[in-house]
Formats: C-alpha cells, sequence, structure tokens
C-alpha cells in the first residue's frame, strides 16, 4: 500500500511538473551551483534487528541517522534537479570498551529534481522526487585493550565483523529555497535550502551478506522514513576561476 501510494505521489508530481513545463518552454538559461545538506532521520521499523543484536551481547546502533549530502544544483526558472553524493552515520555511544557495539554507515549516489511551484526574488517552493542508490555496512567491534601475547593467541577473536546490505530508495516530498544575497562578489545567489521527503527501498527484502558469506537469520535494515534535510547551495559568479569547471 505504501509503495502504491508513493508512485501515485510521484505520478502526480510528474504531471504538475509537465504542465508547468510548457510556459517554460522558451526558458533555456539553466544557472549550476553547488550544495551542501545536513540530512536527519530515524530509524523506528528496525527494533527487531536492535532487539536480535541486543540478544547477541552487541549493543545496537541508536535509531538517530545523519547524512552528509554534496550535490550538484542545476536549475532553470521552472525547474532543478540534483546529483547526490551521501555519506550515511548511526551513531553509537558507551562508554564500556571491552563492550561489542555495531556501527551503521553507508555511502551512495543519487539525483532528484523536479517543477518549481513557486519562484520569486525571495523563495523557491520545489517538488524533489529523485532515487538514490545505497551501500550500507554494519561492523560489529569492541575497542577493548588486549596484551600482544593475548592478541596472537587468538586473533579471530579480536576481529571486527562486516556486513553489507543495498538497496534502491525512491523519495519524494516538498522543498523550500530561502534567497540571500551573500558574498554578492563571489555568488551570484545564495540558498538557505531545506527539503522534507519521505524515502521507500523498492528492492525488498535484502540480507545481510559477509565477506562469502548470507547472514540468514538477521532482520533487514529499513529505512522507509521521513528525512528532514537543510544546507546552503551556492551559485558562484562566472568569472570565479576556482568554479569555471562547473560551466
Amino acid at each position: 500500500m505504501r509503495h502504491k501510494l508513493l508512485l501515485s505521489f510521484l505520478f502526480s508530481a510528474f504531471c504538475i511538473g509537465a504542465a508547468s513545463a510548457q510556459s517554460d518552454s522558451t526558458v533555456r538559461i539553466f544557472k549550476t551551483g553547488m550544495a551542501i545538506y545536513a540530512e536527519f532521520g530515524l530509524l523506528p521499523n528496525n527494533k527487531a534487528l536492535r532487539d536480535e543484536l541486543s540478544r547477541l551481547q552487541v549493543k545496537p546502533f541508536t535509531s538517530f541517522m545523519g547524512n552528509l549530502v554534496l550535490a550538484r544544483r542545476t536549475e532553470s526558472d521552472k525547474w532543478f534537479s540534483e546529483a547526490r553524493l551521501i555519506l550515511m552515520n548511526s551513531t553509537n555511544y558507551t562508554s564500556d570498551r571491552n563492550e561489542r557495539k555495531a556501527y551503521l554507515n553507508g555511502f551512495g549516489v543519487g539525483t532528484d529534481g523536479g517543477p518549481k511551484l513557486v519562484n520569486n526574488a525571495r523563495w523557491n517552493v520545489t517538488i524533489p522526487i529523485g532515487a538514490d542508490f545505497m551501500l550500507y555496512r554494519m561492523n560489529i567491534k569492541s575497542n577493548s585493550s588486549v596484551t600482544a601475547q593475548q592478541l596472537l593467541n587468538n586473533p579471530s577473536a579480536y576481529q571486527a565483523v562486516k556486513l553489507y546490505t543495498a538497496n534502491i530508495n525512491l523519495h519524494g516530498g516538498i522543498g523550500v529555497d530561502y534567497k540571500m544575497d551573500f558574498l554578492p562578489k563571489i555568488h551570484e545567489k545564495v540558498y538557505l535550502s531545506g527539503k522534507l521527503t519521505y524515502h521507500q527501498p523498492i528492492l525488498g527484502r535484502r540480507k545481510w551478506k559477509g565477506d562469502n558469506v548470507t547472514v540468514d537469520d538477521l532482520s533487514r535494515l529499513k529505512v522507509n522514513q521521513i528525512y528532514a534535510q537543510i544546507g546552503f547551495v551556492f551559485f558562484p559568479r562566472p568569472h570565479m576561476k576556482k568554479w569555471t569547471g562547473m560551466h
């Protein structure tokens, strides 16, 4: 049902954008900039996985997740698009150095874009629609202190366990850009940009895999959730030499 709702939303947004595109057909002036975002979300759907790690005497990763997103923004008066590079991390804090802990992080590439519903001197209101390919790693390890003799006698006992899974996540939502005049000699425009999007994996059940093994009894990672994103978009002036590679 959630898949159908998301796909219906994406189709509706595309139809709105297609209707808007006709008034934009004579405008072929695009500007390009670079963006940096902080993206935050919770992982409430992973209670089963966290409980299983606890039963295995592993301190699970927390439900809070943060992404660093670097993007290349291209836009016209009616449309925008972004190519995304995503670095993901979930926290795990403990003062016990001998406790085994699970760290969750990820890396991905993706794209999003869509129509601008509002574009005036101070504001953009957009409908971002896109997809990300993500590779996730769960690293189970401890930071215990041991003697050299202990390590040599049983090296496998101190090796980290690394498990991997991957997915393609569709996303759609709403975005707002506030246009600022920041360092006008350097930038044509700077946006304070925010988005609220829902992400939905589409590849179904993805088991955790290690080196030459597949783990059958560990719950899959569930990342279907709402993400909040905030950051800055910088559009440099054409004469800035350090940005000439973007034009």
